[in-house]
């Protein structure tokens, strides 16, 4: 045992682990979803690297379900923030709901063609075939609701309207543009022989994390330029396309990743170490300094070759 008078040496063990609090949500399919706000500055790059040292990755958005929980978790910052949408160069065609790419195609003859370099939309013909067209033409457009058994109910407006307006009342009073995913579906839709917008849309968006859902939900009107993706908490959660390079806020998702940190600190001390009240007061007093740093969840050992003292 070391007595007062004599220089005694030890070691500090510090314990370290990360942890937060998550924003779950529960979706109609059961798979939560954990958003993370991060109230801190960086480019989407750095906001990307962020996410994925210490969670899964930038937020990605499935449906409106997860859109609107995005947006509550945002609160009160009306900020322009990161999520993990980023242009990927190559075009590919995708439905308006989500559910990823056109794996079941009915173009028409020599369709799709871009005419024009402007035909971003997909129509669908009075025979059932399918064409690309301008998205800004207004035409009939067919919805279709979700069904508790899985079906779909299908909803003909024949207004005419742009292929991002027929969006968003499909969306407002229903579930989404009709998408086709089968001969079926093609032939219940095209029942009606009206010439019809429905969900098929072309763009070259991807995911940070790989994920394949399509789920868009762009601010209307306005030029905007960049290849990453804010949203703005401002306006009810639009996305804009921005500057990479720019600094915002961002939102991560996924589990927080635990990690355990040890810190051996070796120290010399004329104070017996050994002692109850010397050792306890030494420990409060590392504490103290590391709660002021804002650092949480640790615990603190003190050891020699005898003894060890824990707090």
């Amino acid at each position: 045992m070391c007595l007062k008078t004599v220089v005694c040496s030890g070691i500090f063990l510090l314990y370290l682990m990360t942890t937060i609090t998550t924003a779950l949500l529960l979706t109609g399919s059961k798979e939560t979803v954990q958003y993370h706000f991060i109230n801190e500055s960086l480019t989407w790059y750095e906001a990307q690297s962020f996410c994925r040292l210490k969670y899964t990755d930038l937020a990605t958005i499935n449906n409106m379900y997860e859109e609107n929980h995005l947006v509550s978790t945002l609160d009160s910052h009306a900020t322009a923030t990161w999520i993990g949408l980023y242009n990927g160069q190559y075009n590919r065609w995708l439905w308006s709901d989500g559910s990823g790419r056109a794996d079941f195609t009915k173009w028409s003859l020599n369709q799709p063609d871009n005419y024009g370099g402007i035909e971003s939309c997909g129509e669908m013909y009075a025979d059932g075939f399918w064409n690309d067209a301008p998205c800004g033409v207004t035409k009939a457009y067919v919805c279709y609701e979700s069904q508790q058994d899985g079906s779909k109910k299908y909803v003909y407006y024949l207004q005419g309207e742009t292929w991002p307006s027929s969006q968003d009342i499909c969306r407002q009073k229903h579930t989404d543009l009709a998408c086709v995913h089968s001969e079926e579906e093609s032939l219940a839709i095209n029942a009606l022989t009206y010439r019809v917008w429905m969900g098929l849309f072309k763009d070259s968006w991807v995911w940070s994390d790989g994920a394949e859902t399509s789920f868009r939900y762009w601010q209307r009107g306005g030029s905007y330029s960049g290849n990453c993706v804010s949203v703005e908490g401002s306006q009810t959660g639009v996305w804009i396309p921005a500057d990479c390079n720019q600094k915002a806020t961002f939102m991560c998702q996924g589990d927080v990743k635990l990690k355990k940190m040890v810190i051996r600190i070796k120290v010399q001390s004329d104070v017996d170490l050994t002692d109850l009240t010397a050792s306890n007061l030494l420990l409060q007093k590392l504490e103290t300094i590391l709660r002021d740093r804002e650092v949480s969840d640790f615990s603190l050992k003190w050891q020699d070759d005898k003894y060890v003292f824990q707090r």
